[in-house]
């Protein structure tokens, strides 16, 4: 009996030592490992804000770090509107009954511009058009002049305009500095807007000129709430009743507009309903700055203090050239100069080649890959080393060298121009996107559209501006030296040559396109023009004067968007024209022109299914047309998508689904230009990713089919959410 009891003692004893040994020797491993920006010893952990109601939510985020912010307020800043595509989406939030709009406005003189100041896609509209004098105006459905100022808002001068609509009655009265000038009664209710836009109405009809202050709520605020909240300039302060003000809690959004640099607005309501911006500036007035001598960007040229200020108050934080840099680069809260592993690749600094990049860090197989290629240390997840370059996998076909052209957010998180050599992102300077690419002798030529809204074209990191306001560079051909570029300007379709420009079709709508230098050097460009019976037709012109046009259907429109020329000689035009349907009315169809001779392509499905279809880019290999574009799909009959755009291409007029299209409600993909090479076809163009179905397209190309995304969600500063938007827009291959 002893001796059982004994041996009971003695395997106890055995077994809580052991357990001992092993928690001890987990807890000497794990201490070994580094630690993430949760603090936990090798884990794996994403630091950011997990709140999705937050302006800076990070949907990626696993371990909540306490930096989310409802609003964000960094100075006085306003933001400026191009006229050209500049825009803020606050979605859906539009009041189906009583409102009140608001906002600070500052405008340029624009011909022909609607001034749209926070207006709908449909339904609702406050704007001051240019052809009803710049005067304020507000109203619904058909009748956007409900209400309208006498006198014209005034040109580069601050004004608080506001409308408020009291649904019961049907009274809507509009106010401009705080004044009263019109009213009617009797204004029927709004439609059910999808999205509300500052800076614009519909799909364009957009604001030129500065805003700031804007806000909504819904309800119609009294004449005395109106005075008090527009007393104090570009500062009403919504969120705060005072006076004869009392209706912060009916506030829809309120966008103060401090951020001072991103791409998102901030909703200061608390409401979450955060602006998402297209091509557009910060800005502050040239008198203010930072007037603290004490502040990291003091500014000593500064009169007006605009609270930007920014000092030195964290321990990883330094003053660089009026900047505040950060040696803290994975955000963990140990700076860099004591941390063991700066990019968490699991990879000690010591024996990194690159602390600061998680894809780079040794080789210890000795493979000629990195073993850090995945974004961690793994060996056996390295991939290979084809061409022996050192980098796993980095050329998209193997010999060759391939160019793709577009925009997409860069390291800073702003939408700019861009191009892909290999998959590897290059920044082009001062531009807004990028539609065409050619590479001679080793230089890359681009073109596109600057920051400013004009045409520009550059040559590997030159930007050079195109004379002609609110121009867009569409295509680029380079000839003997010559640069050659096709576009279009306010004023009508044009090319530039070298810089100089040569007007097509001007006084009229007319836009080019595409552009394609004959052996003998004569210069065909294709786009389209409207007759004189307001028809769109699609054409092209040859040395500059010279405008044929191409086979269109009877009473149809047609555009060309692309064009080739094949062995030197002969021309291949590509876009689409206006076919008759029985369902759909006029309907989009792809084609292609030989010279002026047309094919219509197929759409791959029926007439209840199928909107249209279009042409983007094209080319030529062994005699066969290669057309990309896309077909515009009202739903499929099995009721699986309720719409949207598929990519695809067409080998003749053989159409072929590529991946990418509509995941849900009115997704989109598109295809924009096209080459085959060594018996592989490549495409580019935008495609929804998996798990976004109802966020914005997303860069990639499709190799032989198989579709591959350019922009990784690491490219891109953490809590953008629409970190993947960007375009491919143009491909050259070497």
């Amino acid at each position: 009996m002893q001796y059982k009891i004994d041996s009971k003692i003695k395997y106890i004893f055995f077994m809580v030592f052991f357990f001992f040994v092993c928690e001890k020797e987990e807890s000497i491993n794990n201490s070994s490992l580094p630690s993430d920006c949760a603090g936990v010893s090798g884990g794996t952990n994403i630091c950011g804000c997990t709140d999705s109601t937050a302006f800076n939510y990070n949907n990626s985020a696993t371990y909540d770090d306490g930096s989310c912010q409802l609003h964000v307020d960094n100075g006085d800043y306003f933001i400026t509107f191009d006229g050209a595509n500049a825009f803020v989406d606050l979605g859906g939030i539009h009041p189906e009954g009583s409102y009140t709009k608001a906002a600070w406005v500052k405008r340029q003189y624009a011909y022909s511009f609607k001034h749209n100041i926070l207006s709908g896609n449909s339904s609702h509209a406050f704007w001051a058009p240019q052809s009803q004098g710049a005067k304020l105006s507000a109203g619904h459905q058909d009748n956007f002049f409900a209400v309208q100022d006498s006198d014209s808002l005034p040109e580069h001068i601050w004004t608080f305009v506001s409308v408020t609509y009291e649904a019961s009655s049907g009274t809507m009265t509009l106010y401009k500095n705080s004044e009263q000038v019109d009213q009617a009664t009797d204004v029927p209710l709004p439609e059910e807007s999808t999205t509300t836009y500052i800076g614009r109405y519909g799909s364009g009809n957009v604001w030129y000129g500065d805003i700031d202050e804007v806000a909504l709520w819904g309800t119609a605020l009294s004449a005395n709430e109106i005075a008090e909240i527009g007393q104090e300039a570009n500062n009403f302060n919504a969120t705060i009743d005072r006076g004869s003000y009392e209706s912060s809690n009916s506030l829809i959004g309120y966008w103060k507009m401090n951020e001072g640099g991103g791409s998102l607005l901030s909703d200061a309501s608390g409401n979450g309903n955060t602006g998402e911006m297209t091509y557009l500036v910060w800005s502050t007035c040239d008198e203010c700055g930072c007037m603290d001598e004490s502040a990291c960007n003091y500014d000593p040229s500064a009169t007006i203090d605009n609270r930007s200020c920014d000092y030195v108050d964290e321990p990883c934080e330094a003053c660089v050239d009026s900047q505040i840099l950060r040696s803290d680069y994975d955000l963990d809260g140990v700076c860099d100069d004591v941390d063991e592993d700066d990019d968490n690749d699991n990879v000690p600094d010591v024996d990194d080649t690159n602390p600061l990049d998680n894809t780079v860090c040794l080789d210890t197989d000795g493979d000629g890959c990195d073993d850090c290629s995945s974004g961690v240390y793994n060996t056996s997840n390295d991939g290979p080393d084809d061409d022996g370059d050192g980098i796993c996998n980095a050329y998209l076909i193997e010999g060759r060298t391939v160019y793709i052209v577009g925009s997409s957010y860069n390291e800073s998180g702003n939408q700019t121009a861009c191009y892909w050599v290999d998959g590897i992102r290059v920044e082009l300077p001062g531009g807004a996107w990028a539609t065409d690419i050619v590479v001679v002798d080793g230089d890359v030529y681009t073109s596109g559209t600057g920051e400013s809204s004009d045409a520009c074209y550059w040559i590997n990191d030159v930007r050079y501006d195109l004379p002609g306001a609110f121009g867009e560079a569409e295509a680029i051909a380079v000839h003997n030296g010559d640069v050659y570029v096709a576009g279009w300007y306010d004023n009508g379709s044009c090319y530039w040559k070298n810089g100089q420009r040569i007007d097509l079709t001007v006084n009229r709508d007319s836009q080019a396109f595409a552009i394609g230098i004959k052996n003998d050097g004569s210069v065909y460009v294709g786009g389209y023009y409207m007759n004189n019976h307001h028809y769109i037709i699609p054409c092209f012109w040859k040395n500059g004067g010279n405008r044929k046009n191409l086979a269109y259907p009877s009473g149809g429109d047609g555009e060309v968007y692309d064009m080739v020329i094949e062995d030197g000689n002969m021309r291949y035009f590509g876009g689409y024209v206006l076919h008759t349907s029985s369902f759909a009315g006029y309907r989009p169809t792809a084609s292609f022109w030989r010279h002026t001779s047309r094919t219509d392509l197929r759409f791959g499905g029926s007439d209840m299914d199928i909107y249209g279809a279009q042409v983007n880019g094209m080319t030529m290999d062994r005699g066969e047309v290669y057309s990309a574009g896309r077909t515009d799909w009202f739903g499929h009959t099995d009721g699986e998508f309720s719409g949207g755009y598929f990519p695809q291409y067409w080998k003749g007029k053989k159409i072929y689904d590529l991946e990418g299209g509509p995941l849900g409600w009115f997704g989109t993909g598109e295809a924009f230009d096209i080459r085959v090479v060594d018996e592989n076809i490549v495409v580019v163009g935008a495609a929804h990713r998996e798990n976004y179905l109802d966020g914005e397209m997303s860069a990639c190309y499709w190799f032989n089919g198989e579709l591959n995304y350019l922009v990784k969600q690491g490219d891109v500063p953490a809590g953008i959410d629409d970190w993947y938007w960007s375009e491919a827009k143009g491909l050259h291959i070497e």
